[in-house]
């Protein structure tokens, strides 16, 4: 219905200018519009009660992209699996450099897993995920057995810093056959030509459905691509996570 520039640095400068302005939007929405309910109709791959773990294929890493709607969805997934989990999870939340930091703490204190935020060099260990840095991209180095984590500026024409896209295309050259690719909700649709071509490599990818995402876009793209193996509520996600083996 109406959106506010994400001119972070503007809005902590002046944070009486920015609530007033918020509140007056909401304000106007609320007395002068009434928003309409969009639906689009995408076929999950499974339904709920037919739902049963990865049993033919060996997962070693798990990749987990998300935007608008992205930390309460991390922390609702995250917060479900064990501190025994047994694979390393990397993190990607599109999020200014001033944030991650903080919200890699939030997460981890919230968490059974530890939760940080990638450095560079850092090395891939089961039951730790790592947050791209706001501002930063970050890329799977090494080969099987021997994963590390690099943090630079990446491509010059890329749209998202961190970008899951970018990402993807580093995990596509190592390990792609052995990685869980999840695309949680979104705008736009970052992540979704990384998931083509991860699927196309034989990753299994698994999207966020409509109903428990803040904005379905990102997982919309992946979903209409054709290449979500499954398509998922936040629940769902969990729990499948926590019978990985």
């Amino acid at each position: 219905m109406d959106f506010l520039p994400k001119r972070f640095e503007d809005l902590a400068q002046d944070k009486a200018s920015a609530r007033q302005k918020l509140c007056d939007r909401i304000n106007f929405l609320a007395t002068h519009s009434k928003p309409e309910k969009h639906t689009t109709a995408i076929k999950t791959s499974e339904s709920p009660a037919t739902i049963t773990p990865l049993e033919k294929k060996k997962i070693e890493l798990v990749v987990i992209g998300t935007s608008t709607g992205g930390p309460v969805a991390l922390q609702s997934v995250l917060s479900q699996l064990p501190a025994e989990f047994p694979f390393p999870i990397i993190l990607l939340q599109h999020m200014p450099a001033t944030f991650t930091p903080s919200f890699a703490e939030r997460l981890n204190s919230q968490c059974h897993i530890k939760i940080k935020e990638a450095q560079q060099n850092d090395s891939l260990k089961p039951g730790v995920a790592y947050l791209a840095p706001g501002g930063q991209q970050l890329m799977l180095k090494g080969r099987r057995g021997q994963l590390y984590l690099q943090v630079d500026a990446g491509p010059e024409n890329a749209t998202y810093r961190p970008c899951i896209d970018v990402t993807l295309e580093s995990v596509a050259q190592i390990c792609p056959a052995q990685t869980l690719t999840i695309i949680l909700t979104g705008m736009g649709a970052d992540g979704c030509d990384g998931a083509i071509k991860m699927h196309q490599k034989g990753s299994t990818v698994w999207a966020q459905d409509q109903q428990s995402s803040t904005i379905y876009g990102m997982p919309m793209a992946v979903a209409k691509a054709g290449v979500a193996d499954k398509i998922l509520s936040l629940a769902e996600i969990g729990k499948l996570l926590t019978a990985l083996k």
